[in-house]
């Protein structure tokens, strides 16, 4: 079982050497939508591994709020249109509860 994943366009791609990951790593951005909503800071990423370390449906992306009402509220989502979906709603329920 792969445990680290690269990029490829908006799709994950198992990468079978550690080293390989470490440097398209490195060398990548892995955001994928970062967003300031008054005090708080809404950050979607790949991750570039499988946060659920290989028990049911891959999970590569993640959002968390930092700040705010919502302060570390998380989500994963196992593909890149998902993130977006799950940021956008994130952002929503942020913006209502800010003063």
């Amino acid at each position: 079982m792969n445990w680290y994943y690269r990029l490829e366009g908006h799709t994950p791609v198992a990468v079978d050497l550690r080293e390989e990951w470490n440097l398209w790593l490195a060398s990548s951005n892995t955001t994928v939508m970062l967003n300031e909503i008054k005090d708080c800071m809404i950050s979607t990423v790949f991750v570039g591994m499988d946060l659920n370390l290989g028990c049911g449906e891959p999970m590569f992306f993640e959002t968390l709020v930092m700040g705010g009402a919502l302060n570390g509220k998380r989500n994963r989502y196992s593909a890149w249109d998902e993130a977006i979906q799950g940021h956008l709603k994130i952002c929503t329920e942020v913006f209502k509860l800010s003063p």
